[in-house]
Parts: C-alpha cells; structure tokens; sequence
C-alpha cells in the first residue's frame, strides 16, 4: 500500500534547476529523486518483502545484487521522516577516512548516495506484528536499489568536478547530476523473476 506523502515523494521528479529550496528537507527530497530513477520491478520486491513484516533485510539481496533501506515507524508513515531520517547519517560520516563511529549508524546514508546506484524501487506495508522488532500496529518502509552500494573499503562517490567520471550507463550531465532515464537493464530483471 502506497503512503500519500511516498506517492507526493515521486513528483518531485518535476521539479526544475530554478526551484528554490527554502529547507533542507525539500532539498533532500529533491537530490534523492534526481539521483535515482524510479523502477517498477524494484517497487515489486521491495513491495513483497515488506509484506513479510521482518525487520531484517532481504536475503536473497546479496545473490541479485541489490542494496536495500529499511524504516519503521508506530505512528502516522511519512515518507519524508523516513528519507530525512536516513539522511540525516551524513552527519556521523566521515568522508575523507569513509568510517562511521562504531557506535552510530551511516549505511542507509552512504545507499543513498552511493554513485553507482541509480535505480530504486520502495513500498510499505502496514503490519500487525513486526517480527524482529516485536512492533504491534507498524508501518514498513523497504527501498531497493540497483546496483547495491556500501562496498567494504569503498567511498560513495568521488570527490571532483560534477559529471567528470559520469559511468557509461549514467552518461547524461543534468544540472551537474549524472543520470540517465533507461528502464532496469534485461539481466537484473531476468535475475529477480
């Protein structure tokens, strides 16, 4: 089930390089859409996993080579507290030695960023019961990307000039974004059948 505000989320797809951005979270929003493009078969296993209610990620991630976000939250679901709650880790990353303290958490952050990343599919499920955590009455969040990020001893990106090392899949400079609109390649989609 779709949350009105994940639904909103997606719009911002339309947004135009002469928006302004009057606060960090419409600016987050904005960088999360752009970076990624949205995938309809990424949407369909984010969305049968969330109907599992584990909190827990996805097992079967690793042998298709997806990385994946997961939030949960009691309360009304917003899909911008999710987003902003994830980025918000950027805060306890380092980039330049690219650690975390041990005793904090910068993974979803660096999923989100990671530059190879360009696909992302996500939906909620509302569930009665969420084993792992033991919730009653919670709303999961599970987001998917292609290719997966978070590489042992990898950076996110690279630091340098916009669009200067753009991969070839992600060939299109847009507002010193790369990116490129081409659907989820035949072979993942192969995989995740």
């Amino acid at each position: 089930m779709w949350s009105s505000d994940l639904t909103a989320l997606c719009l911002y797809c339309g947004c135009n390089s002469e928006q302004r951005f009057k606060d960090e979270e419409s600016l987050v929003l904005f960088l999360f859409v752009l970076f990624e493009v949205w995938d309809e078969t990424l949407r369909v296993v984010a969305e049968a996993y969330a109907a599992k209610c584990i909190w827990d990620h996805n097992p079967q991630l690793e042998e298709l080579t997806l990385g994946e976000n997961l939030f949960v939250n009691t309360g009304p679901f917003n899909a911008t507290k999710a987003l902003l709650n994830w980025f918000q880790e950027h805060v306890d990353y380092d980039f330049e030695t690219n650690n975390c303290p041990e005793d904090k958490m910068c993974g979803h952050y660096t999923q989100m960023v990671w530059a190879d990343s360009n696909r992302i599919g996500c939906a909620t499920h509302f569930c009665d019961t969420l084993e792992g955590l033991g919730f009653k009455k919670a709303t999961l969040l599970v987001c998917d990307y292609y290719p997966t990020g978070n590489y042992e001893g990898r950076k996110p990106y690279e630091s340098g000039a916009p669009c200067s090392k753009c991969p070839d899949k992600l060939s299109l400079c847009e507002d010193n974004i790369c990116g490129n609109v081409k659907t989820l390649s035949t072979e993942i989609q192969h995989e995740i059948k």
